[in-house]
């Protein structure tokens, strides 16, 4: 019985032992996925073309994620730097009011007061420590000018270090505009894989077939999945187990539910193995609770998948998305973002296909999901 995943890794845990377990735990489920491969029947070109248009464009809106959380950290950074050379220009301003009053007054003033007290007839003691006091003055007014010259050196030095912000900001930004346009133009390869996979399925009048084969490939990749991982230990730091959970789960993403659990597709005499939500393409997928990521790849019927293990035997599967975030080892939150909604695999519409599993077994999302999709924030 699959048990869960390793614990994530205590502070005192050796890295390279943690780098070891995680490459050997992707290595062996990438020969599981080849071995699933082999066995089944080979791709047709237009499928491969499909297939690899999609994970470009994965790749691609990845790095324009990447790009785009750069770019805002770029932001706060020269926004921090700005508040910082306003803050010490009006504490420069502040310093210069000061200062420029003060020599004023010394001017207007002259050396008089030092004359006279040298010319009175006070006490000589009294003498000494009035002209202490105008020695204090003196250095204090060096001071301020010191101070004055280390917060001009300090303007400088904030100055350049927005200047390099600028640069820096200007270059992602046009890394962002680059892939966005590459992204537009993978998409149209992709519409273009579509209209040639439809047309070889109606040739061959496998759409039927085609489903079949692919919900039973589904299964047969998570039933080898728990059989593979079986020997791993529970996850000992887990709040809760799944099966508590049930009936609190937040839905991965909002939209609508345009297939519901059980229903038939269409003809093909099958039932609906979990939902499909109904959502804008580029939408944010998140993590129904925490886990740890067990499939990250494309899947024929299902497009770019996801799936997470929870423990207990329990898993949740994300299908169509545009891009996947995590990688297999990867350990997820609840409510993390791990892919976004897109319309991979083939679909003429964007959404997500999101399936529960206890033991391989599909079971009712809206028996384990609160509420419905419109209502989850985002």
């Amino acid at each position: 019985m699959f048990c869960g995943f390793l614990p994530p890794v205590n502070a005192g845990e050796d890295a390279a032992a943690r780098t070891r377990e995680l490459d050997a735990l992707r290595a062996r489920i990438h020969d599981l996925q080849t071995r699933l491969d082999a066995r089944r029947q080979q791709k047709t070109r237009e499928e491969r073309a499909l297939r690899d248009i999609d994970r470009d464009i994965s790749r691609t809106q990845k790095t324009l994620h990447q790009t785009e959380s750069r770019l805002r950290s770029v932001r706060r950074q020269l926004s921090g730097l700005q508040r910082k050379r306003k803050a010490a220009s009006q504490a420069l301003s502040a310093q210069r009011e000061q200062l420029a009053h003060e020599v004023r007054s010394a001017y207007a003033m002259g050396r008089q007061k030092q004359v006279k007290l040298l010319l009175n007839q006070e006490q000589p003691e009294a003498v000494g420590r009035m002209l202490t006091y105008f020695g204090y003055f003196s250095r204090a007014r060096a001071e301020k000018i010191d101070a004055m010259r280390a917060l001009l050196e300090r303007l400088q030095v904030l100055q350049g270090e927005i200047e390099q912000k600028k640069v820096m900001l200007a270059e992602l930004r046009g890394h962002q505009k680059a892939r966005v346009t590459q992204l537009a133009e993978q998409k149209s390869l992709r519409t273009q894989a579509i209209t040639a996979l439809n047309r070889q399925l109606a040739r061959q009048g496998g759409a039927l077939k085609r489903l079949r084969v692919d919900e039973q490939h589904l299964q047969e990749l998570v039933s080898s999945l728990q059989d593979l991982l079986a020997d791993i230990p529970a996850d000992a730091n887990r709040n809760k187990p799944f099966a508590a959970l049930k009936g609190t789960l937040r839905w991965p993403t909002r939209g609508r539910l345009s297939e519901r659990f059980g229903a038939p597709r269409g003809d093909s005499g099958l039932t609906w193995q979990g939902v499909l939500i109904a959502a804008p393409e580029g939408g944010k997928v998140r993590a129904v609770a925490q886990g740890r990521v067990a499939f990250a790849d494309w899947m024929r019927g299902f497009g770019l998948l996801l799936i997470i293990d929870h423990g207990d035997g329990y898993m949740s599967l994300y299908g169509h998305n545009q891009a996947l975030y995590k990688e297999v080892g990867e350990w997820v939150d609840s409510g993390e973002v791990i892919a976004t909604l897109g319309a991979s695999g083939g679909q003429n519409r964007a959404g997500l296909y999101f399936e529960l599993r206890h033991k391989g077994h599909p079971v009712n999302p809206r028996k384990w999901c609160r509420g419905k999709p419109l209502r989850v924030s985002g």
